[in-house]
């Protein structure tokens, strides 16, 4: 070659160590900028999935609730109070003979929880409809989760190894007929209601004719089944003609077990026994309270508000303010919260196992119009 011009020859093209390197190290910063980006994306998904399904639960269990509660005092046709003894044993039945023959005084005392299984009353001719009748003027109860705990543990609700309630939250039983009507004598049709499987069921008479002057009529509470209910439940309505409607009876006990889960018990009577069975509905419930409104004097409206009504007050209740306390379903870590909410009016501190869990409080008001309006 000729490099007499003074031309050297030129370097072969192409990126040095040092240009690798800097490419190399620019290349990781992009790819763990756009992983970091990616994990906190993702956190902040699973926080928002969190977050929406806590607050889906809360909203679900107040409502749920609420539905529950609004239906106290409700009987299918008939008057409320319902008064066991006169209404409810007829036809020859033998009712309870007197008061000194249950387990606790029906003047001073609130009926136990779990009553339906016969576990209670004895020497009638039915037990377990014996328990219900008298149960049945006291539609609504709730008490701390203690008082359910012993009943449990007893094995009066059915079975001892159902989950205990959590001590420190509410509960509440309701009683009341069911929110639809099934077919009527002598060959029902079968609708949603049905079948009847065996359960106690619920009819008024209707039929003033009939009725013996009773202020709410007599009202049939039996256990029938698809078979035998036409020949069992034969009241009328108030034209005297038109068979009447007939209701399931519903027991059912709400709470908050050991695991913050809202948990349902409800009477099952079909099969050869009776029991409370379990049902699982909410996880991640903490806390239930409860004020209850207390009309004293009859005129449907309330005149004090308590978070324990006496015996005497039960009967009286025609409004209750639901306080819920639902936490996320996962802890969130980093989160901590360990402070004191005022529920109910009274203080309620985070359990220091469930500090790390993110939590919403609710309340609302319902009107328990079944018992409240009828003194309007």
């Amino acid at each position: 070659m000729n490099f007499s011009n003074g031309a050297y020859p030129r370097k072969p093209s192409g990126f040095g160590l040092i240009e690798i390197m800097i490419a190399m190290t620019l290349g990781i910063v992009i790819i763990l900028g756009i992983t970091t980006l990616f994990a906190d994306t993702s956190k902040s998904l699973a926080s928002v999935d969190r977050s929406g399904r806590q607050i889906e639960n809360a909203l679900f269990t107040l409502e749920l609730l609420a539905s529950e509660l609004s239906l106290a005092g409700y009987w299918g046709g008939a008057n409320y109070p319902v008064d066991a003894e006169t209404q409810i044993f007829v036809s020859g039945e033998v009712p309870p003979a007197a008061p000194s023959e249950l387990s606790w005084n029906v003047a001073t005392e609130v009926p136990p929880t779990c009553l339906g299984t016969g576990a209670t009353i004895s020497g009638t001719s039915d037990n377990a409809k014996a328990e219900l009748a008298f149960a049945m003027e006291y539609p609504l109860f709730s008490a701390l989760g203690t008082t359910l705990n012993s009943e449990i543990t007893g094995g009066v609700c059915g079975s001892s190894t159902m989950a205990p309630s959590n001590s420190n939250s509410d509960y509440f039983v309701i009683r009341r007929a069911g929110s639809c009507a099934t077919g009527a004598h002598p060959a029902p049709t079968l609708n949603h209601c049905r079948p009847l499987g065996d359960y106690y069921h619920l009819q008024t008479n209707g039929c003033y004719s009939e009725n013996l002057g009773l202020s709410g009529g007599e009202l049939k509470l039996l256990r029938v089944n698809d078979i035998n209910v036409g020949s069992k439940l034969t009241y009328t309505g108030y034209d005297c003609s038109t068979p009447a409607p007939i209701y399931r009876l519903v027991s059912r006990i709400y709470y908050v077990d050991e695991d913050d889960t809202l948990t349902r018990l409800y009477l099952d009577s079909s099969g050869a026994g009776l029991a409370f069975k379990t049902e699982v509905l909410v996880d991640g419930v903490e806390l239930l309270r409860f004020e209850w409104f207390v009309d004293t004097d009859g005129d449907g409206q309330y005149d004090r508000v308590t978070r324990a009504p006496s015996i005497i007050d039960w009967p009286n209740i025609i409004g209750v303010k639901i306080w819920t306390v639902v936490r996320s379903s996962q802890r969130e870590p980093g989160y901590l919260d360990d402070a004191t909410y005022t529920i109910a009016g009274e203080a309620w501190s985070v359990p220091t196992s469930n500090v790390s869990y993110r939590r919403v409080v609710q309340s609302r008001m319902v009107d328990i119009s079944n018992i409240g309006s009828r003194r309007r």
